[in-house]
């Protein structure tokens, strides 16, 4: 396929609508903010805002442990998973292996179906999101028939719809060992491209899938693609996403990019040019050897750190690989921090007193992560009374998957207040909630800023230290 225009053979859902309806005591006011780089002159009172190198939980990024979610290895059994105790343990992510083991030549038994649901409604019930990769062997040949993928595939659609709210991202899977798409006998790449587009058509529209390698993504987009394409609903690469499964082990990951140059660098210089607009994450399987070529400056904290800077990665795991040279070079924490998105907020700008009932008012925030949030999420400027504390809401017009690494953005804001909001004091707060209407009041999944004193646990918001008088 060429990799631009309509989806070949797949016809998409609408895409899911963000519902910013106010709930509890909140009301909406008219859409239509502004955003940009640069800022029209504004008067009122100046609040400038440190940052802090605290390490916390935000949602859909950060380090992951890999769990059984289904069947354990070997077994016909769900054995007990500690998902309630997982943020706890430093984690708001987990990448759920989910065995089809027992079913490479049947249907799947709805009864595990089922099994599977009560484990979706325990990983939201503990505040969590999942990356998802259906597997039939564990290292060994695989022999399921692109036909019975595909069966399977339309089985667990109503599984997939029903909890896309904590799958944070996709695993492509089902194809050889573990779900990685190498080593298998029996598909051809038309059978790949074809279970690509079963689960694209399973998945809401705004849900990425991750492929393996970067021969996988060139099979959808060989020519790459650009800000425009990645996020047009009828483009393939809005639904491309990246995992990398053997970080570090050897130059070409083991495979990951060509095994020799010049295509191992044209493919590293491929995926450069793609990645801020994905979900990148993965593991690592081994170490990069001490001796040897090191063309890519790899074997220095420095070097890895830049390599997961390149290539814009929002979560890894911290259970496999050798994560412990991380911490004795001394860049643990600094991988945790930045893995993913890091907001903070840098300057604000509040007319004081809302006068035509109109809130004017700007808002900076950088993003000091090494990625943009991936899915999609709504910006809301929250007014809360200081008296009574009701709170009223403003949808702004921002989309924080342009909210790209290291970049500074400016949110203009020139809105009618609230139809019906009483005259009085209102501090104003900042609210990056889940899409989802399910998750929309859970503060487990809204994003926290990197400044001191500003994040509400109980309620997921950032205040501005900023008031507005409403007359």
């Amino acid at each position: 396929m060429s990799g631009s225009g309509p989806y070949p053979h797949v016809w998409f859902s609408a895409l899911l609508v963000l519902l910013l309806a106010a709930c509890g005591a909140q009301t909406e006011g008219e859409p239509g903010s502004s955003t940009g780089s640069s800022s029209a002159p504004l008067s009122g009172k100046t609040v400038t805002y440190t940052t802090t190198d605290e390490i916390f939980l935000n949602p859909e990024r950060g380090f992951r442990p890999g769990v059984q979610f289904g069947y354990g290895i070997g077994s016909r059994s769900l054995a007990g998973l500690d998902l309630a105790g997982m943020r706890g343990r430093g984690y708001s992510m987990i990448h759920a292996y989910i065995s089809l083991q027992h079913f490479q030549h049947s249907d799947i038994d709805p009864g595990y179906i089922a099994q599977l649901q009560s484990r979706f409604d325990e990983m939201r019930r503990a505040g969590l999101k999942a990356s998802v990769r259906f597997w039939y062997t564990w290292g060994e040949t695989t022999t399921a028939s692109r036909d019975r993928i595909l069966r399977h595939i339309e089985q667990l659609t109503p599984l997939l719809r029903n909890n896309a709210d904590v799958i944070a991202v996709m695993q492509a899977g089902f194809a050889g060992p573990w779900g990685e798409w190498h080593s298998y006998a029996n598909l051809s790449e038309g059978d790949l491209r074809e279970i690509f587009y079963a689960l694209a058509r399973a998945l809401p529209q705004d849900r990425r899938i991750q492929l393996r390698y970067v021969w996988n993504l060139r099979l959808f987009a060989p020519g790459g693609f650009g800000e425009a394409e990645a996020f047009d609903p009828n483009h393939i690469a809005s639904r491309l996403a990246h995992h990398n499964d053997c970080f570090m082990v050897n130059q070409s990951d083991a495979g990951t990019y060509a095994w020799d140059d010049p295509q191992r660098t044209a493919d590293r210089n491929y995926l450069q040019g793609l990645t801020r607009y994905m979900a990148v994450g993965g593991e690592m399987c081994g170490d990069v050897p001490e001796a040897g070529h090191d063309p890519y400056g790899r074997r220095t904290p420095e070097g890895q750190l830049a390599e997961l800077a390149r290539f814009n990665w929002s979560f890894i795991a911290n259970d496999f690989g050798n994560v412990d040279r991380w911490r004795q070079w001394g860049i643990y924490d600094t991988i945790a921090r930045r893995l993913g998105y890091r907001l903070a907020l840098v300057e604000s700008v509040v007319q004081e007193v809302a006068e035509g009932r109109r809130l004017r008012l700007r808002l900076v925030l950088r993003n000091d992560g090494w990625a943009a949030p991936y899915n999609p999420r709504p910006v809301r400027l929250l007014l809360r009374n200081t008296q009574s504390g009701q709170v009223y809401s403003l949808a702004l017009n921002a989309d924080p998957r342009r909210w790209y690494a290291g970049s500074t953005h400016t949110l203009q804001v020139d809105q009618a207040l609230p139809a019906g909001m009483p005259a009085g004091s209102y501090e104003l707060l900042l609210h990056l909630p889940d899409a989802a209407q399910s998750l929309q009041n859970r503060p487990e999944y809204a994003i926290r800023l990197a400044n001191p004193g500003l994040w509400e646990a109980t309620t997921g918001y950032n205040r501005l230290n900023q008031t507005v008088r409403v007359p």
